[in-house]
Protein backbone atom coordinates (compact mmCIF):
# COMPACT_ATOMS: atom_id res chain seq x y z
CA UNK A 1 0.00 0.00 0.00
CA UNK A 2 1.12 3.55 -1.12
CA UNK A 3 1.08 6.42 1.49
CA UNK A 4 1.46 9.77 0.48
CA UNK A 5 1.06 12.81 3.41
CA UNK A 6 2.08 16.04 2.18
CA UNK A 7 2.16 19.07 4.01
CA UNK A 8 -0.72 20.98 2.33
CA UNK A 9 -4.04 22.16 3.68
CA UNK A 10 -6.08 19.72 1.43
CA UNK A 11 -6.00 16.46 -0.39
CA UNK A 12 -7.17 17.73 -3.21
CA UNK A 13 -4.21 19.70 -4.02
CA UNK A 14 -2.27 16.56 -3.50
CA UNK A 15 -4.40 14.81 -5.99
CA UNK A 16 -3.63 17.75 -8.78
CA UNK A 17 0.03 17.41 -7.95
CA UNK A 18 0.30 13.96 -8.43
CA UNK A 19 -1.86 14.44 -11.57
CA UNK A 20 0.53 16.85 -13.16
CA UNK A 21 -0.17 17.11 -17.02
CA UNK A 22 -3.14 14.60 -16.92
CA UNK A 23 -5.16 17.45 -15.49
CA UNK A 24 -5.89 18.80 -18.66
CA UNK A 25 -8.14 16.04 -19.35
CA UNK A 26 -9.95 16.08 -16.50
CA UNK A 27 -13.18 17.20 -16.72
CA UNK A 28 -14.79 20.28 -15.84
CA UNK A 29 -17.22 19.20 -13.29
CA UNK A 30 -14.16 17.69 -11.27
CA UNK A 31 -12.27 20.39 -11.37
CA UNK A 32 -14.65 22.13 -9.82
CA UNK A 33 -15.57 19.92 -7.01
CA UNK A 34 -11.66 19.93 -6.29
CA UNK A 35 -11.63 24.20 -6.49
CA UNK A 36 -14.57 23.62 -3.94
CA UNK A 37 -12.93 21.07 -1.79
CA UNK A 38 -9.47 23.53 -1.55
CA UNK A 39 -11.52 26.79 -0.69
CA UNK A 40 -13.72 24.91 2.13
CA UNK A 41 -10.20 23.28 3.61
CA UNK A 42 -8.26 26.63 3.58
CA UNK A 43 -11.29 29.00 4.42
CA UNK A 44 -10.84 30.73 0.92
CA UNK A 45 -7.03 30.81 2.23
CA UNK A 46 -7.49 32.27 5.78
CA UNK A 47 -6.89 29.53 7.53
CA UNK A 48 -3.38 29.00 8.88
CA UNK A 49 -2.60 25.75 7.05
CA UNK A 50 -3.07 27.25 3.59
CA UNK A 51 0.03 26.57 1.66
CA UNK A 52 1.55 28.06 -0.96
CA UNK A 53 0.91 25.25 -3.66
CA UNK A 54 -2.81 25.10 -2.40
CA UNK A 55 -3.10 28.99 -3.09
CA UNK A 56 -1.62 28.36 -6.79
CA UNK A 57 -3.27 25.21 -7.43
CA UNK A 58 -6.73 26.56 -7.00
CA UNK A 59 -5.57 29.87 -9.05
CA UNK A 60 -5.14 27.29 -11.68
CA UNK A 61 -8.10 25.40 -11.35
CA UNK A 62 -10.08 28.64 -11.55
CA UNK A 63 -8.14 29.93 -14.38
CA UNK A 64 -8.92 26.60 -16.29
CA UNK A 65 -13.19 26.98 -15.57
CA UNK A 66 -12.67 30.53 -16.55
CA UNK A 67 -14.31 31.91 -12.83
CA UNK A 68 -12.79 34.08 -9.98
CA UNK A 69 -11.94 32.47 -7.13
CA UNK A 70 -12.85 35.03 -4.51
CA UNK A 71 -16.43 35.27 -6.21
CA UNK A 72 -16.66 31.48 -6.25
CA UNK A 73 -15.30 31.24 -2.63
CA UNK A 74 -18.22 33.49 -1.38
CA UNK A 75 -21.11 31.95 -3.47
CA UNK A 76 -19.82 28.56 -1.93
CA UNK A 77 -19.88 29.63 1.68
CA UNK A 78 -23.31 31.14 0.83
CA UNK A 79 -24.31 27.63 -0.51
CA UNK A 80 -22.29 25.60 2.42
CA UNK A 81 -24.30 28.18 5.32
CA UNK A 82 -27.85 26.91 3.73
CA UNK A 83 -28.86 24.31 6.17
CA UNK A 84 -32.60 24.61 5.85
CA UNK A 85 -32.61 21.18 4.42
CA UNK A 86 -31.45 19.23 7.02
CA UNK A 87 -32.59 17.97 10.40
CA UNK A 88 -31.55 18.76 13.42
CA UNK A 89 -29.55 15.51 13.97
CA UNK A 90 -27.79 15.35 10.61
CA UNK A 91 -26.64 18.82 11.67
CA UNK A 92 -25.35 18.01 14.71
CA UNK A 93 -23.61 15.01 13.12
CA UNK A 94 -22.27 16.73 10.05
CA UNK A 95 -18.78 17.72 11.44
CA UNK A 96 -18.89 15.98 14.97
CA UNK A 97 -16.03 13.55 16.95
CA UNK A 98 -16.39 11.87 20.32
CA UNK A 99 -13.46 11.93 22.78
CA UNK A 100 -13.04 10.97 25.89
CA UNK A 101 -11.89 14.06 28.26
CA UNK A 102 -11.29 14.29 32.15
CA UNK A 103 -13.50 10.75 32.56
CA UNK A 104 -16.17 12.38 30.42
CA UNK A 105 -17.54 10.71 27.38
CA UNK A 106 -17.76 13.85 24.58
CA UNK A 107 -19.45 14.45 20.92
CA UNK A 108 -17.89 17.41 20.05
CA UNK A 109 -19.97 19.09 16.68
CA UNK A 110 -18.64 21.70 14.82
CA UNK A 111 -20.69 24.34 11.88
CA UNK A 112 -18.65 26.51 9.79
CA UNK A 113 -21.42 28.92 8.35
CA UNK A 114 -21.44 32.79 7.29
CA UNK A 115 -25.10 32.84 8.81
CA UNK A 116 -25.17 32.12 12.09
CA UNK A 117 -28.65 33.25 13.01
CA UNK A 118 -30.49 30.18 10.49
CA UNK A 119 -28.74 27.94 13.47
CA UNK A 120 -29.33 29.88 16.27
CA UNK A 121 -32.97 30.33 15.38
CA UNK A 122 -33.61 26.47 15.48
CA UNK A 123 -31.47 26.05 18.96
CA UNK A 124 -34.49 24.59 21.03
CA UNK A 125 -35.28 22.02 18.83
CA UNK A 126 -31.23 21.59 18.65
CA UNK A 127 -31.14 21.09 22.32
CA UNK A 128 -33.67 18.55 22.14
CA UNK A 129 -32.10 16.31 19.67
CA UNK A 130 -28.57 16.98 21.14
CA UNK A 131 -30.36 15.53 24.29
CA UNK A 132 -31.57 12.41 21.98
CA UNK A 133 -28.27 11.85 20.28
CA UNK A 134 -26.92 11.80 24.48
CA UNK A 135 -29.11 9.09 25.50
CA UNK A 136 -29.64 7.26 22.05
CA UNK A 137 -25.07 7.08 21.56
CA UNK A 138 -24.51 6.91 25.70
CA UNK A 139 -22.04 9.88 25.57
CA UNK A 140 -22.59 12.51 29.13
CA UNK A 141 -22.21 15.40 26.56
CA UNK A 142 -22.55 16.74 23.55
CA UNK A 143 -21.21 20.28 22.49
CA UNK A 144 -22.04 21.74 19.39
CA UNK A 145 -20.00 24.92 18.22
CA UNK A 146 -21.25 27.07 15.79
CA UNK A 147 -18.46 29.08 14.11
CA UNK A 148 -19.39 32.18 12.33
CA UNK A 149 -16.02 32.11 9.46
CA UNK A 150 -17.31 35.86 7.79
CA UNK A 151 -15.49 37.23 11.21
CA UNK A 152 -12.17 35.17 11.58
CA UNK A 153 -9.60 37.32 12.04
CA UNK A 154 -5.48 36.85 11.03
CA UNK A 155 -2.21 37.93 11.34
CA UNK A 156 1.11 36.49 10.53
CA UNK A 157 1.71 35.20 14.25
CA UNK A 158 -2.02 34.20 15.07
CA UNK A 159 -5.40 32.76 13.48
CA UNK A 160 -8.54 33.45 16.11
CA UNK A 161 -12.11 32.72 15.49
CA UNK A 162 -14.79 34.00 18.18
CA UNK A 163 -17.01 31.46 19.35
CA UNK A 164 -20.69 32.62 18.72
CA UNK A 165 -22.87 30.17 20.13
CA UNK A 166 -22.11 26.98 22.26
CA UNK A 167 -25.09 24.55 22.54
CA UNK A 168 -24.68 22.58 25.43
CA UNK A 169 -27.03 21.48 28.46
CA UNK A 170 -24.08 21.32 30.97
CA UNK A 171 -21.88 24.07 32.33
CA UNK A 172 -18.72 24.35 30.44
CA UNK A 173 -16.03 27.23 30.08
CA UNK A 174 -13.50 28.41 27.46
CA UNK A 175 -9.86 29.86 28.56
CA UNK A 176 -10.33 32.98 26.44
CA UNK A 177 -13.33 34.54 24.29
CA UNK A 178 -10.87 34.30 21.38
CA UNK A 179 -9.45 30.78 20.79
CA UNK A 180 -6.12 30.09 18.86
CA UNK A 181 -7.60 27.14 16.83
CA UNK A 182 -8.46 25.46 13.75
CA UNK A 183 -12.18 25.12 13.25
CA UNK A 184 -12.24 20.96 13.49
CA UNK A 185 -13.77 18.91 16.40
CA UNK A 186 -10.01 18.05 17.42
CA UNK A 187 -9.30 21.42 17.80
CA UNK A 188 -11.47 22.29 20.38
CA UNK A 189 -10.25 19.45 23.03
CA UNK A 190 -7.36 21.41 24.14
CA UNK A 191 -9.73 24.49 25.11
CA UNK A 192 -12.42 22.98 26.58
CA UNK A 193 -12.50 22.62 31.03
CA UNK A 194 -15.28 20.52 32.04
CA UNK A 195 -17.15 21.61 34.78
CA UNK A 196 -18.64 19.35 37.75
CA UNK A 197 -22.19 20.22 38.17
CA UNK A 198 -24.23 20.01 41.30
Amino acid sequence: IDVIIRPLACTATVMIEIMGENLNEMPSRIKGAALSCILSDTLGFRSPTTTDLDRSTAQKLAEDLKIDVQYFASELFKAKSDVSKYTDPELILMDSKKYDVGGKKLRISVMETTQPQEILGRKKSLLKAMKDIEAEEGVDQILFFVIDISIIEISSTSFSLKIRTVFSGSPIYFGSENLTVLTRPSSFISKIGIKRGK
